[in-house]
């Protein structure tokens, strides 16, 4: 059995996020509580599968638009199970995966889950260099969300490689992808830290919503940031609150979630 402690985190974003269940309903839509978790094919640091637990922190936990990294699709070391099938009848959201590349038996890639519909769902390709220097394609997941109101945004999400070269790369890809009038959100796993050239880059066109000092890897003692929330520079009005889920041992990852106050 499974020792879960999210009440830490819980009692945190409860705090945190005060103003915003306190508010009346109709000015609800104008703010957007947005995950990004790294679940590590749904299973903790030692292998053991937690994605059944972590579809009930994602539904605890009321974010409204998540990005997944590291997700399984029907492979042999995680049950061949459909985990995103799983977690959207977990938490009762709208679901999308995006393969990077066939493994196991089925798929590993990215999932958005969303409270909203979503719309024209695209899996764009980013390079990828492996260790040989053969190169070959991964994932940018995104899909178009109407938020209540009528608004709508880009969400995406993304996890970049492991040596710089290549994800200063794909860093300009996903910029060169994601350019839209309409607001977008990128979150993902992006193996660098808050000073590295590749985040500079993003943030040139996307606010990063979390601080440098909230760290997210490991999930046992973090000792560095490499998860993000970003969002269009001209859709966010106020960032209302921004948490790690510290005491969360559901991957080898921490999630991370952040609640802003859109533009009109």
């Amino acid at each position: 059995m499974i020792n879960i402690s999210l009440q830490p985190f819980m009692l945190k974003c409860m705090g945190a996020v005060f103003l915003l269940f306190c508010i009346p309903k109709w000015t609800v839509c104008q703010n957007l509580k947005v995950m990004s978790y790294n679940i590590h094919h749904g299973a903790d640091k030692d292998e053991v599968l937690t994605y059944q637990e972590i579809g009930q922190f994602i539904k605890s936990s009321g974010a409204m638009i998540i990005g997944l990294q590291e997700v399984d699709s029907v492979c042999a070391r995680s049950g061949n199970s459909d985990q995103m099938k799983v977690l959207s009848e977990i938490t009762g959201m709208n679901a999308a995966f995006g393969r990077h590349f066939a493994y196991d038996g089925g798929a590993y890639g990215l999932g958005i889950l969303s409270q909203y519909p979503l719309q024209d769902i695209r899996n764009d390709r980013i390079t990828s260099i492996r260790s040989n220097g053969e190169k070959g394609t991964l994932a940018l997941l995104s899909a178009k969300v109407a938020l209540p109101g009528g608004q709508e945004i880009i969400f995406a999400t993304v996890h970049f490689a492991l040596d710089q070269e290549t994800r200063l790369l794909q860093a300009q890809e996903v910029v060169n992808f994601l350019a839209s009038d309409l607001p977008v959100v990128l979150t993902g796993d992006l193996n660098a830290e808050p000073d590295s050239k590749e985040i500079v880059l993003l943030k040139k066109h996307f606010l990063q919503t979390q601080e440098a000092d909230k760290l997210t890897f490991p999930n046992d003692n973090p000792v560095k940031k490499i998860d993000y929330i970003m969002v269009s520079h001209n859709a966010i009005h106020k960032i209302l609150a921004s948490e790690v889920g510290v005491g969360n041992h559901l991957s080898d990852h921490l999630p991370i979630l952040s609640v802003w106050e859109m533009t009109k």
